[in-house]
């Protein structure tokens, strides 16, 4: 036997003797996703928590109709002339009103990691479920007379899905208030102009501080933790933050070594 065949004897012997060939499950657990995923989809905290984060929003919703000098959106702020503007509000998609946790369980069950062909391809089923609380928050701004728009990063390759999505969990969605990303309008910070042409934003709301404001793409923890400081004023009154444990553009800037836990 030559040294090819013993080498490919040797791989055969080690995949026939390997856990996955013998159909033995793996341990989901020992993926650091577990916990993350399973916080989302099965702990009272986490359904509590945005149901309330979503009352506040309604609470301060009030308080941004009965002053015509407020607006969420910086630049609109700072430029003026949005007083006599219709109303409006900006919400995130993902993990802000839909629930994607099935497709993040999906990975860690399968031992997968994001790809954006895969993603697609969940976005394209339309599965995704509501996020506790945010359905009543929409309605209650749509029966307050405030016009409801979605800025999200998915492709405009899935709009017509995010749509109908959207609809099935009872909202209304349509081309004109569903702004995906596209080459043109490849950041929100463009698309949520579109919406301050016309409109008075009186909240933002997201699961990450890119959906709020910019330069959050850096991958330097301090300079993210810099922004956040320096915007600590508008969270509550105008911007409103879900949690997101599972994924986001904090991952980019975790510390790569143990030297990034603070034990003391």
């Amino acid at each position: 036997m030559n040294r090819l065949s013993i080498i490919g004897l040797s791989l055969m012997i080690i995949l026939l003797a390997s856990p996955l060939s013998q159909g033995v499950a793996q341990d989901v657990r020992a993926d650091r996703r577990y916990d993350a995923v399973t916080w989302m989809q099965a702990s009272a905290e986490y359904h509590l928590l945005t149901k309330q984060i979503y009352r506040g929003a309604t609470a301060q919703l009030l308080v941004a109709l009965d002053d015509p000098h407020w607006s969420a959106d910086e630049i609109q702020a700072v430029e003026g002339g949005f007083q006599k503007k219709l109303p409006a509000i900006i919400l995130d998609v993902d993990e802000t009103v839909l629930d994607n946790s099935a497709y993040n369980a999906r990975n860690v069950r399968d031992q997968k990691y994001f790809t954006l062909e895969a993603w697609n391809a969940w976005c394209e089923e339309r599965r995704a479920l509501a996020i506790p609380g945010a359905v009543e928050f929409i309605h209650r701004a749509e029966a307050l007379g405030v016009k409801v728009f979605f800025i999200t990063d998915r492709e405009d390759n899935v709009k017509q899905a995010t749509i109908e999505n959207l609809q099935k969990i009872g909202v209304q969605a349509s081309e004109e208030n569903v702004l995906t990303k596209n080459p043109q309008l490849d950041d929100k910070i463009s698309r949520r102009a579109i919406v301050s042409q016309n409109h008075r934003v009186l909240l933002l709301v997201g699961d990450s501080m890119s959906d709020l404001c910019s330069g959050m793409g850096t991958r330097e923890w301090e300079q993210r933790q810099k922004i956040a400081s320096e915007k600590m004023e508008l969270f509550g009154p105008r911007w409103v933050m879900l949690p997101n444990p599972v994924y986001g553009g904090w991952q980019r800037a975790l510390p790569t070594d143990n030297n990034g836990l603070r034990v003391d």
